[in-house]
C-alpha cells in the first residue's frame, strides 16, 4: 500500500499547515534581528537572502526558488534572522509558525530529519558563497555562480541559468554591475556562455569549472 501512495514528501506537510502570503517584487519578508517565528516554503517565485554592508552594498548570499524553504533560524530555539529576505519576483510562500513547526517535527520524525538535512545544505551553501567572495577573483566568482544557478541541468550542455538581471548577478558575487557585465562579455567572447532575454546559457561547462577554480 505504501508503494501505491508514493514517496513521502515532507514539504507537503509544510504547505498544508502554512499560511499563504504573497509578496510583490522587492517586498521584504523579514529583516535581521527579527525573531524567527516562521519558516517559509516558496510555492511560487524567487527570494534573495541578503547581507547589507555598512556602505549600503548588498550581498545576496543565497537565492531560493519554488519548492525551497528558507528562514531556517525558526528551527533554532530563540532564533533570530541574520539576513534580509526580499522577493526577487512576485512570490507566494507558505509561512509555518514556529509552534506549529515544533508540533509537526514531533509528530513526523521524517519531516524533522528532512529539515535538519536542509539546514545543513543551507549552511554549506552560505559558507561556499562567502568563501568565494572572500578569496576568489570576480571571473571565478561569476563562473561558480553561473554553474550553481544552472543546477541541476548543468550536467548537460547547453545548460541555462534562467533570467537574471546583471545587477542581481552582481549582488550575488559582491561586484559592481559594470564589472559583472564586462566579465559576462568576456565569457561570451570566449564562447563559454551565451546571453539573451531567456537568461545565460552555459555553452562550455568544463571551461567555466576551470575558471571557477581561480
Amino acid at each position: 500500500m505504501a508503494a501505491q501512495q508514493g514517496a513521502y514528501r515532507p514539504w507537503d506537510e509544510l504547505e498544508r499547515r502554512g499560511i499563504t502570503r504573497r509578496f510583490v517584487k522587492g517586498g521584504t519578508i523579514y529583516v535581521p534581528d527579527e525573531p524567527a517565528s516562521e519558516l517559509y516554503l516558496i510555492k511560487d517565485g524567487r527570494v534573495g537572502l541578503n547581507l547589507l554592508s555598512p556602505e549600503g552594498r548588498t550581498l545576496t548570499v543565497r537565492v531560493v526558488k519554488t519548492g525551497d524553504i528558507f528562514g531556517h533560524a525558526a528551527l533554532l530555539s530563540d532564533g533570530a534572522f541574520d539576513t534580509f529576505a526580499q522577493a526577487l519576483r512576485p512570490t507566494t510562500v507558505a509561512a509555518v509558525r514556529r509552534s506549529e513547526l515544533e508540533a509537526l517535527m514531533i509528530a513526523r520524525p521524517a519531516l524533522a530529519l528532512a529539515l535538519m538535512d536542509d539546514l545543513g545544505r543551507h549552511s554549506q551553501a552560505l559558507s561556499r558563497r562567502l568563501e568565494n567572495v572572500a578569496f576568489k577573483s570576480v571571473p571565478a566568482r561569476l563562473a561558480a555562480l553561473l554553474l550553481e544557478l544552472a543546477q541541476p541541468t548543468v550536467r548537460e550542455e547547453p545548460a541555462t541559468t534562467g533570467r537574471w538581471t546583471h545587477q542581481e548577478l552582481a549582488d550575488m558575487i559582491n561586484a559592481y554591475r559594470e564589472t559583472t557585465t564586462k566579465v559576462l562579455n568576456q565569457f561570451r567572447e570566449a564562447h563559454l556562455i551565451d546571453v539573451d532575454r531567456g537568461g545565460v546559457t552555459l555553452l562550455d561547462v568544463s571551461g567555466l569549472r576551470e575558471v571557477a577554480q581561480h
